[in-house]
């Protein structure tokens, strides 16, 4: 994993840990990367993390399932 992706996917978690959520256009508003670069980054670490973040289709967001109800 590179440098930039290592920084976007802390950046996530930290933004799960505060916010609750997180989506695509939240990532590419502050990297300036791709949709498919932050859906990416998004795939991999709730795959990582499944105990705590999962993708709610109804907000069409990541959240964080331990301070939220799915």
């Amino acid at each position: 994993m590179n440098w930039y992706v290592e920084q976007r996917r802390n950046w996530i978690c930290e933004m799960l840990q505060i916010y609750g959520f997180i989506n695509r256009s939240h990532i590419v508003a502050k990297f300036g990367c791709s949709s498919q670069s932050a859906g990416h980054d998004l795939t991999n670490v709730a795959e990582e993390n499944p105990d705590w973040v999962a993708y709610c289709p109804r907000r069409k967001a990541y959240i964080n399932t331990q301070t939220q109800a799915v």
